[in-house]
């Protein structure tokens, strides 16, 4: 579906190519790089899959609130692709300016034994994949000239056709695929995506005929079973997260805006344990600790151990604990949620250059307990490198 590669300049969003919807195509060549690294997208807008020489690397989720991914070692001239769909616009607020596609640029860091390197990539070459029927017709009229390419996988446009008897009003069961969208008989049905909770889609009678009825697919990530049926009822509480190691489910951040802390302030600079104590005590389940600066004035923060005071004053034991959610976790490192109670000081969480603050942390305690106060430790090396400022903490 992919119109001519045409060389970009600086300007890499959708709409410097005229574009308002769909998806668009970027690729580049990739200088050596020896060690494994981390591509970051700033910013992406809104869902991105990555690829090198056409092997499939990862994805990166706006709604996740994720910016990087983990590369492995490349050789120079390997082929960079980058894939990503708009999904949508918000209409309110200071995020109406949502410019889509690559809204900033793409970088990469990668460390040689002694520096930390970024390379910043220039030079793209673009491609743009409307999402209208016509895009989709064309691109099966010629389907025949990429029989053997397997650059997407089974990613792409599926056809299929049904015949009825008589017509009604119906609903598209979608499950089995994976991101995309659908259109009947030359009309836009709707969007789909497996996570859900939506699982169908409604077809409305007026759109069908008697005799044969034609249906496209497109789906940009690839389906598990090609099957589509109609069924009379709609699915609309089915839910299929994709599994991940990350704890950045959009349905697991609480709504803070109108909960009151029960305690706020600022850390010290410098190693160390630090404490801080509630006025009053506090009873819930679930402990979120929301950073608003860090002691660099960057947007990295990092916390190497945690725990939590019970009634008198001593630490709860994190046995039962689990992370309901993080904001932004560093795969590359393994410097997920989790390390905050792993026992080991030398381990950190810590968020992934590039995203924005505040950061927020969500602890279960897997009961709800009494609570007095928190101990943080920052990560142990010189100046601690991500220590916490500015702080809220809120019990529930």
């Amino acid at each position: 579906g992919c119109d001519s590669f045409v060389n970009t300049g600086d300007d890499l969003t959708m709409e410097a190519a005229d574009m308002g919807w769909g998806s668009m195509v970027y690729t580049n060549t990739l200088p050596a790089i020896a060690n494994p690294s981390t591509l970051y997208i700033n910013d992406c807008h809104d869902f991105a899959q990555v690829f090198i020489n056409n092997k499939y690397i990862g994805s990166i989720d706006r709604v996740k609130n994720e910016k990087s991914i983990s590369l492995p070692a490349v050789n120079k001239g390997d082929k960079l692709t980058i894939v990503i769909e708009a999904m949508g616009r918000i209409n309110f607020g200071r995020a109406i300016k949502d410019y889509k596609g690559i809204t900033k640029d793409v970088t990469i860091d990668t460390n040689d034994g002694n520096h930390l390197l970024t390379y910043t990539l220039k030079g793209w070459q673009t491609a743009k994949i409307a999402d209208d029927c016509n895009t989709a017709e064309k691109a099966l009229n010629k389907i025949s000239q990429h029989a053997t390419d397997d650059v997407m996988g089974n990613r792409g446009y599926y056809r299929g056709y049904f015949n009825l008897n008589k017509t009604g009003d119906t609903f598209i069961n979608m499950e089995t695929w994976g991101k995309g969208q659908v259109y009947v008989n030359g009309h836009a049905l709707g969007r789909f995506w497996s996570i859900g909770p939506q699982q169908t889609l409604y077809m409305p009678s007026c759109w069908l005929k008697k005799g044969k009825n034609e249906i496209i697919v497109l789906d940009v990530v690839g389906p598990k079973q090609p099957v589509v049926w109609g069924q009379d009822k709609p699915e609309l509480n089915k839910l299929q997260m994709e599994k991940t190691n990350k704890h950045n489910a959009p349905g697991d951040r609480p709504d803070l805006n109108s909960a009151t802390p029960v305690a706020e302030g600022s850390m010290n600079a410098g190693n160390g344990w630090q404490t801080v104590k509630f006025e009053t005590p506090a009873k819930g389940r679930y402990i979120a600790i929301q950073c608003n600066s860090t002691q660099t004035g960057d947007d990295i923060l990092a916390i190497a151990e945690l725990y939590a005071l019970d009634a008198d004053g001593n630490r709860l034991s994190r046995e039962p604990w689990t992370i309901k959610y993080a904001d932004s976790e560093s795969e590359t490192g393994n410097h997920l949620g989790d390390k905050i109670y792993d026992l080991q000081e030398s381990t950190y969480w810590q968020t992934v250059k590039g995203t924005a603050l505040p950061h927020l942390l969500v602890i279960d305690l897997g009961s709800k307990q009494t609570i007095t106060g928190i101990q943080q430790l920052p990560r142990a090396e010189k100046d601690a490198p991500g220590a916490m400022k500015q702080y809220k903490i809120y019990v529930y």
